[in-house]
């Protein structure tokens, strides 16, 4: 991937590997197991400049283009997909209050957001909706200056160490009122419960948000009503899937480079791992599949960076293939490494564990097929037309 990057680019994957293999790497396994990103590391990124990266300098960012922050999310995930996770759904709150909120709204939070000082977590799922964000139940009551809170949001990613959320619900419950909310955790009415023992991503903070008579101030409103799931999620979730891409992709890279290392040291029957045949498909296979991952995640970046109209597509494809891709090979990495690759402290066990969360969150793939193939079919079949090879 980085022959494909410009020269500025490689020098941020330069720093951002030094940095990692520094503050990250030795530490990732004890997160793992104290389910939970001490917040010392937190400071770290903050300090040099992470935490509000791809925001503008004059809210405290760097300015960083998708394709920067595209590559920082790669080598993050190699080290901890934990931690990229966190930068995963604090630019999505950031992005959206640059996006959608007032010039209050901008103030007040996205100065402390790029300092570290405030995390954001993004509250979208519910009990009885996932991928069908349509059927979220949670209410919005407006009273004469407060919007009042009632539902419970699930699965949701650090909402236990989060400092803000932006919640998603239904105004009245109008589902043509659909409204997105900035909460904070200390509201009257909102309470955190962490939950533990996930398959993947175990140190991730995921939380249920428990909202009960929950009061904030109509100030909190982000955008208008009705704006919710048809502007302001498919922005934040477009996000989250450029991240999830690169995470995967990060995965991968961690499983060519321990796979690799490995099978040109270990011998069998006298001979070298990546002498016998098996190996070689299996590790062709993992490099292929990297390389093709690379190419779609760079170009859905640049396609996104222009603005241009498939970028949403683009990002979608890069998800599914490469998560798709990085849970396979992260099978077959366990597989090479054999014993080793099974035993929790190696980080390929934990890129084993992790795929499938990756595959699951910000759109399962199933929904992703759903999605590609009415797409797929509309697209090829106008060309056909256009051709005129076939009939309308």
């Amino acid at each position: 991937m980085i022959g494909l990057l410009s020269r500025e680019q490689k020098e941020k994957y330069t720093e951002f590997g030094k940095f990692v293999q520094s503050n990250v790497q030795p530490f990732a396994w004890e997160w793992e197991i104290n389910e939970c990103i001490p917040r010392e590391v937190i400071d770290k990124c903050a300090e040099a400049g992470y935490m509000g990266g791809i925001l503008p300098e004059e809210f405290g960012g760097q300015g960083w283009d998708h394709l920067t922050y595209g590559v920082f999310t790669e080598v993050v995930a190699k080290a901890s997909t934990s931690l990229s996770g966190l930068f995963n759904v604090h630019t999505m709150v950031m992005k959206s209050i640059l996006k959608w909120g007032t010039e209050e709204q901008k103030q007040k939070w996205l100065p402390s957001m790029t300092q570290g000082k405030v995390l954001g977590a993004l509250a979208l799922t519910e009990p009885e909706a996932g991928s069908d964000i349509q059927g979220i139940t949670t209410t919005f009551t407006e009273t004469e200056d407060k919007i009042i809170i009632n539902g419970t949001k699930r699965w949701i990613t650090f909402g236990g160490l989060a400092d803000v959320f932006i919640v998603f619900g239904k105004m009245n419950g109008q589902d043509e009122k659909a409204t997105a909310v900035i909460v904070e955790k200390n509201a009257p009415g909102l309470n955190v419960v962490q939950i533990k023992n996930m398959i993947g991503f175990k140190a991730s903070a995921l939380a249920v948000l428990e909202f009960d008579n929950c009061e904030i101030s109509k100030e909190n409103v982000l955008a208008k009503p009705g704006f919710a799931l048809s502007h302001i999620a498919p922005y934040a979730l477009d996000y989250g899937r450029i991240s999830v891409a690169f995470t995967a992709l990060g995965i991968m890279r961690g499983c060519l480079e321990y796979c690799t290392s490995h099978v040109l040291k270990r011998k069998t029957f006298g001979e070298k791992l990546i002498s016998h045949s098996t190996i070689k498909e299996m590790i062709t296979k993992m490099g292929v599949d990297y390389e093709a991952a690379a190419h779609l995640c760079i170009h859905s970046c640049h396609d996104k960076e222009n603005h241009h109209p498939s970028s949403a597509e683009k990002v979608i494809i890069a998800k599914y293939f490469t998560t798709k891709a990085a849970r396979k090979h992260s099978d077959n990495a366990v597989q090479i490494l054999g014993a080793m690759g099974c035993n929790e402290s190696h980080p390929v066990a934990r890129y084993y564990r992790d795929t499938k969360t990756l595959e699951i969150i910000e759109g399962s793939n199933q929904i992703i097929e759903m999605i590609l193939g009415n797409s797929f079919a509309r697209k090829y079949r106008s060309s056909e037309i256009k051709a005129g090879l076939g009939s309308k």
